[in-house]
C-alpha cells in the first residue's frame, strides 16, 4: 500500500508538471526504498522495476550494446532488476541482425539460461533509417542471423506474449533484401506470442510480409499506412480469434475490407471485445458494402472512436451487440449525434448494458459549438440513466448559455474528468459543478475568476462565506489544470485555489504551463502569507507546484 502510494503521487506529480522530459528523474526518488528490509525491497522490485531495456550502437562496425547506462544505475542499487521485469526493450539497426553482431551481443549477457523470467512483453524498435550497408545486398546467411537472433529472444523470455515492433524500414532507401528480411524477423517472432503490435514505422514501407502463416491471434494494434493491405489480410485471418483490435489509420482507407473480404465474402469477429478506431484522416465511404443487417461484431463490449465512424453512418458498430456493449468512447461530430439520436442508440431499450460514455468533440477546423448543435445537447439530455459518463473532453462551450452548460454537466453524476479547454467558469460555478459532481477529480478549463461576487461578500470574508456554504465538497476532487491566457487572470486564479482548497479537502494541485507556474507559485506564496490565510498556511502550502 505504502509502495503503491508513492507511485501513484509520483505519477501523478509527473502527469501534471507539464514536464516534457522523461519521467527518469522521479525513478530516483525510489532508489532509497531499496535501503529496506528484503521483503518489502521484493515490493519495491515488482512495483517500479517492469522494464529492462538493451541498446545497441548505431556504428554496425562496433558489435557493442547492452543495458542502457539507467539500468546499469539501478542494478547497482537494486541488484538483478532483469529477474523481475515485466517488459523487455531492445532498440537496435537491422543490420545489426542481418550481421549476426545483434546475436553476438545478446549471447555475452551476462546472464546464463532465463534471462527474463516474468517477461511476458518484448519491445523491438528498428532505427528507420538505414545506413549504406542496410541498402545493399545482405550478408552472407542473413536469414540463418536473423532465426538466430529469434531463437535467443525465446530462450531470454519464455514467457512472452505480447510482442511490440516499431521503427521499420525507411523505404527512399528501397531495399527488397531489407525488407524481406524484415518481414522474416516479423513473422518468426509473430510465431510464439498470441498479441502484436505493429506500430509507427511498419506502416510506411511495401510490406509484403507473409501474413498467411500468422494466425490465432487475440490481441492486434496495427498502423494502417501504405503497406495497410496485407495489414487488413493480417486481420481477416484472425477473425476467429481477436478479442482486442485496435486500428490507427494515418491514409484514407476504406475499412469496409475488413468485414468483407477482398472477393466480397462476410467475415464476422465473434470473440472481440475491444474495438479500437483512430484516424488522421476520414474513411473512404464503403464503394461496394452489401451487408446491411450483417453484425460483424456481436460480442462488442468497448468501443473507443477517435473520428468518424466508419462503414458510412458507422451504426454497423452498434447493430446485433445491445446485450454486451457497456463502454463507449466516441469523438463526436454534429453528423454522428444526429445519427445516433435517429438510431436511438442510448435508449435503455437499445442497449440496456452500457455503463461508461466519454465524449470529446474534434478540435481544430471541425470543433463542434454547443450554441450551433442542438442535436448534441440532446444527445447528451437523451442518454439513459443508468449510463455513467465519466468523462466529457473538449466540448465547445464558450458561447453556450451559462444555465445550459451547468445543468447538462451536473446531470451526470458519475463524471470523474471534465475537460472544457475554452470555457473560463467562475469560481462559483466550479464549486456548483464540483458539488453536483461527487466522483470528479480532474477539471481542465481557461483559469477561473471571482466575478461575479455573491451579493454582499468581500474579499475579507471569502474564507468564512466558503466554509459556511461550501465546506466539505468534491471529496475525490484533486486537480485543476489550468490555462492562463492573460496575466490579468492570475489573481484571481490564486484567490480561487485557495477558497477551493477551503472547501475541497483533497485539492492538492493546481496545473499551470511551466511559464505560468512560476509566477503563480509567487503570488501564491505572498498571498498565504497575509492575514487572510496565514493561519492556514501548513494546509495552503499544499498548493505550492
Amino acid at each position: 500500500m505504502i509502495v503503491d502510494h508513492v507511485a501513484n503521487n509520483i505519477r501523478l506529480a509527473f502527469n501534471n508538471s507539464n514536464d516534457t522530459t522523461r519521467p527518469t528523474k522521479y525513478y530516483r526518488l525510489q532508489i532509497p526504498l531499496l535501503w529496506v528490509c528484503r521483503n518489502f525491497r521484493a515490493v519495491v522490485y515488482l512495483r517500479f522495476f517492469k522494464c529492462y531495456e538493451l541498446r545497441f550502437d548505431r556504428n554496425i562496425d562496433r558489435a557493442v550494446g547492452g543495458p542502457t547506462p539507467y539500468i546499469q544505475c539501478l542494478e547497482r542499487f537494486a541488484g538483478p532488476i532483469h529477474l523481475v521485469a515485466h517488459k523487455v526493450r531492445i532498440l537496435l539497426r537491422p543490420w545489426a541482425i542481418y550481421s549476426g553482431k545483434a546475436l553476438t551481443i545478446l549471447s555475452r549477457v551476462p546472464y546464463n539460461g532465463c534471462s527474463f523470467p516474468l517477461a511476458r512483453t518484448l519491445e523491438i524498435y528498428l532505427h528507420s533509417s538505414l545506413s549504406t550497408e542496410d541498402a545493399t545486398a545482405m550478408p552472407l546467411g542473413a536469414e540463418a542471423n536473423v532465426s538466430a537472433f529469434v531463437q535467443r529472444i525465446r530462450q531470454m523470455a519464455p514467457m512472452l506474449n505480447l510482442l511490440k515492433l516499431s521503427g521499420g524500414i525507411d523505404p527512399s532507401n528501397n531495399s527488397e533484401a531489407a525488407y524481406r528480411l524484415v518481414d522474416s524477423l516479423t513473422t518468426q517472432l509473430v510465431q510464439f506470442v498470441d498479441r502484436v503490435e505493429l506500430t509507427h514505422g511498419f506502416d510506411r514501407a511495401p510490406h509484403s510480409m507473409r501474413v498467411d502463416s500468422i494466425r490465432d491471434l487475440t490481441y492486434l494494434h496495427s498502423y494502417f499506412g501504405l503497406g495497410s493491405e496485407q495489414i487488413m489480410q493480417l486481420v481477416r485471418l484472425n477473425a476467429p480469434t481477436l478479442r482486442y483490435l485496435s486500428i490507427v489509420s494515418r491514409v484514407e482507407t476504406d475499412l469496409s475490407y475488413i468485414i468483407q473480404d477482398t472477393d466480397g465474402r462476410f467475415v464476422e469477429y465473434p470473440y472481440i471485445h475491444t474495438l479500437v478506431l483512430k484516424q488522421d484522416t476520414s474513411w473512404s465511404i464503403p464503394q461496394q458494402y452489401a451487408f446491411d443487417g450483417a453484425v460483424p461484431f456481436p460480442s462488442l463490449r468497448r468501443l473507443i472512436s477517435s473520428g468518424d465512424l466508419p462503414f458510412g453512418d458507422g451504426l454497423v458498430l452498434f447493430r446485433g451487440n445491445a446485450a454486451s456493449l457497456e463502454h463507449l468512447r466516441l469523438t463526436l461530430t454534429h453528423e454522428l449525434a444526429v445519427a445516433l439520436l435517429r438510431h436511438n442508440v442510448f435508449t435503455p431499450i437499445s442497449h440496456p448494458r452500457l455503463q461508461c460514455v466519454m465524449f470529446k468533440t474534434p478540435q481544430g477546423p471541425r470543433q463542434v459549438n454547443f450554441a450551433d448543435n442542438p442535436e448534441i445537447v440532446h444527445l447528451m439530455l437523451s442518454i439513459a440513466p443508468g449510463a455513467a459518463v465519466r468523462e466529457v473532453s473538449n466540448w465547445s462551450l464558450n458561447q453556450a448559455p451559462r444555465s445550459l452548460v451547468l445543468s447538462l454537466l451536473s446531470k451526470h453524476t458519475s463524471l470523474q474528468v471534465l475537460a472544457l479547454p475554452d470555457v473560463r467558469l467562475s469560481i462559483w460555478d466550479a464549486m456548483t459543478l464540483i458539488k453536483s459532481l461527487p466522483l470528479l477529480s480532474d477539471l481542465h478549463s481557461k483559469a477561473p475568476t471571482l466575478d461575479p461576487m455573491p451579493e454582499g461578500i468581500t474579499e475579507r470574508n471569502l474564507v468564512a462565506y466558503v466554509t459556511s456554504n461550501y465546506s466539505p465538497i468534491g471529496r475525490r476532487f484533486r486537480c485543476w489544470h489550468a490555462t492562463i491566457d492573460n496575466d490579468g487572470y492570475l489573481r484571481d486564479a490564486v484567490i480561487s485555489f485557495l477558497l477551493l482548497a477551503f472547501a475541497c479537502p483533497n485539492f492538492d494541485y493546481a496545473a499551470f504551463t511551466p511559464y505560468t507556474r512560476d509566477k503563480f507559485a509567487g503570488l501564491l506564496e505572498n498571498t498565504i502569507d497575509t492575514t487572510t490565510y496565514r493561519e492556514h498556511a501548513p494546509r495552503l502550502r499544499r498548493l505550492l507546484p
